[in-house]
């Protein structure tokens, strides 16, 4: 949360400034998306993801595999790598950038790369001892540490054709939108046991998902290249984003949640469920206008669904440890009013509505700031109130969670 302060700092230096590579430049743009959307996904959004993972993976597979020094190490990799990344943009030297992003997304991808043993190895636990979690660990010991490779490797030899874009989506469709759906499936069907999904279809869901993220992640490869229509490409972006919303059965779970008899749940990882379809639906919108972005779906994915499905795991998690009751929690819509505001200037922006003249882009701009700069001043009030004012008692193990160590 607080390195979230820096980037909203580079990204309205960005905006304010007439370097070669900032947003008042038509110069530049793949990279800068490509290097700010990895400052986002491997950098502050992973450190929650991270933090969920060394939280919960231990008590969920009865193992001490992850320890203060693995979260240590990983901690102060991943703050230097974002430094240096945000150090590269405020250099307003355009090699020097590029130089000290290549370093950071070193330091970042290591510090993934860090937590690899220790999720493999309590895969490998889970299994002998016959947990029925012990697939999730997967998830952190291969999928991210592999997909945060790759984002390097498509930087480092980004002169070649179509390999900056395959990152790009990579990145965003591939890695994080596999974490935002497999953080929807864990809320509703093991936090809350609402069967959304079969147990035994959690895998094919997940895995269905990742092939067809895949082969969009190719298609724009392909498509940079002159092989495949743009028709196409988009289509093939919509197809994940589609299966994710339905896959995850919608309606059930709006059924359940606006029911006359309504069951508690995150309101936060429920609306990331639903926006996956709005991203869907952006992906295959003709002339949908980019604005100044590469790829407008990309950044109302990031904005909208992962980053709700994340920091509604967060918080959910964060109240289990306060045991408190789920019947008497916040649903914090506050937040769900910012980041609509966030993504009605996305829209705004893809439909070319100009309603404010010359001061269309400032507004949109300050819309997006707005939303972003209120979500997160949001989450540190909840944090600040409920760690440091607060009466309560913060477990170690979290509510729920306690049948895992019987």
């Amino acid at each position: 949360m607080v390195m979230t302060v820096p980037f909203m700092l580079t990204v309205t230096w960005l905006s304010a400034t007439e370097s070669e590579y900032s947003f008042r430049q038509d110069d530049y743009r793949l990279e800068i998306a490509f290097i700010l959307t990895a400052l986002i996904t491997l950098g502050w959004l992973m450190s929650m993801v991270v933090g969920i993972v060394f939280d919960l993976f231990p008590i969920t597979h009865d193992s001490e595999a992850y320890t203060h020094t693995h979260s240590n190490q990983y901690l102060l990799v991943n703050i230097i790598g974002q430094i240096l990344i945000m150090g590269g943009i405020f250099s307003n030297n355009l090699s020097l950038m590029f130089e000290m992003v290549t370093v950071g997304l070193v330091l970042l991808t290591w510090g993934l790369i860090s937590i690899a043993w220790p999720s493999w190895k309590l895969h490998l636990d889970s299994k002998e001892k016959q947990i029925n979690c012990g697939n999730v660990a997967l998830i952190p010991a291969l999928l991210i540490p592999v997909s945060s490779l790759t984002v390097l490797g498509c930087w480092i030899f980004r002169q070649e054709t179509g390999l900056l874009e395959f990152g790009f989506s990579f990145n965003v469709v591939l890695q994080m939108g596999t974490i935002a759906l497999s953080l929807i499936l864990a809320h509703f069907n093991r936090r809350l046991s609402w069967d959304l999904v079969k147990f035994s279809d959690f895998r094919p869901v997940v895995a269905i998902y990742l092939v067809l993220a895949l082969g969009h992640c190719f298609s724009v490869l392909m498509y940079e290249r002159g092989q495949v229509t743009e028709n196409l490409a988009n289509f093939s972006q919509s197809l994940p984003f589609f299966w994710a919303f339905f896959s995850t059965r919608p309606f059930k779970m709006i059924r359940k949640a606006v029911s006359k008899n309504p069951q508690p749940h995150s309101a936060l990882i429920g609306s990331a469920q639903w926006y996956f379809m709005v991203v869907g639906i952006m992906s295959i919108l003709p002339d949908f206008d980019e604005g100044k972005f590469i790829n407008i779906s990309y950044v109302t994915l990031i904005f909208s669904t992962v980053m709700l499905s994340i920091w509604g795991s967060g918080i959910y998690l964060h109240k289990d440890h306060l045991h408190q009751s789920i019947h008497n929690r916040s649903t914090f819509y506050k937040i769900l009013v910012f980041n609509f505001i966030g993504v009605i200037s996305l829209f705004m922006i893809g439909f070319r509505i100009t309603i404010f003249g010359d001061n269309t882009d400032l507004v949109y701009y300050f819309m997006r700031n707005f939303a972003l700069t209120s979500m997160i001043i949001y989450m540190l009030i909840i944090l600040f109130k409920d760690l440091v004012l607060s009466l309560d008692t913060w477990h170690r193990i979290p509510m729920h969670y306690e049948r895992y160590t019987s």
